[in-house]
């Protein structure tokens, strides 16, 4: 239900590249001047940075044409396929072994964790959680971008009941969406 250490670290100096390279263009946290700095960036200013890139994904195309040093061309065609995000107001319904399922109105996703697992970070009877969120493909799974913002709101049966019927109608349709296509 989480990437490898490996595939962690990874996807984490692939994102951080991207946004610091999105940070430097747009000059949104001016005092970050390398990646290492925008790593230690807060939440709040890696919010600003990822809204940015999400309002104009050409970006992604612009970074992966200046080439960066360090990158292989399998590097640069996984953050090439972040243009194909998804992004929203999602419900986190249940936990698997595999992934977290994630549902944005009939679209169910199966959703893994980065360096931790969703069941590492969420405690089960916070579920369903609506939670803001980008999802990402990776290695041929969905993840997210490292950042998911909680609302902080209780639902009764009915909602809850018609979100595990998504599921389960998802799931017996074999209709959970377990990769993106880049």
């Amino acid at each position: 239900m989480k990437l490898s250490k490996t595939d962690a670290d990874t996807f984490y100096r692939l994102m951080w590249a991207l946004q610091h390279f999105v940070n430097t263009k747009l000059r949104i946290v001016p005092e970050a001047n390398s990646v290492l700095e925008y790593a230690q960036c807060t939440m709040e200013d890696k919010l600003k940075v990822r809204e940015a890139l999400l309002e104009d994904k050409k970006l992604i195309e612009e970074f992966v044409r200046a080439v960066p040093q360090g990158f292989s061309d399998d590097e640069l065609a996984i953050i090439s396929g972040w243009r194909h995000c998804v992004s929203g107001r999602f419900y986190i319904e249940r936990f698997l072994k595999k992934y977290a399922i994630f549902i944005l109105g009939n679209d169910v996703y199966g959703v893994s964790g980065i360096s931790e697992s969703f069941s590492e970070i969420i405690h089960p009877s916070h579920l369903p959680l609506f939670v803001n969120a980008v999802l990402l493909p990776f290695k041929g799974r969905i993840i997210y971008d490292g950042i998911f913002e909680p609302y902080t709101v209780m639902f009764g049966r009915n909602i809850t009941s018609e979100l595990k019927d998504t599921y389960m109608t998802a799931k017996s349709e074999k209709r959970i969406i377990e990769t993106i296509p880049t």
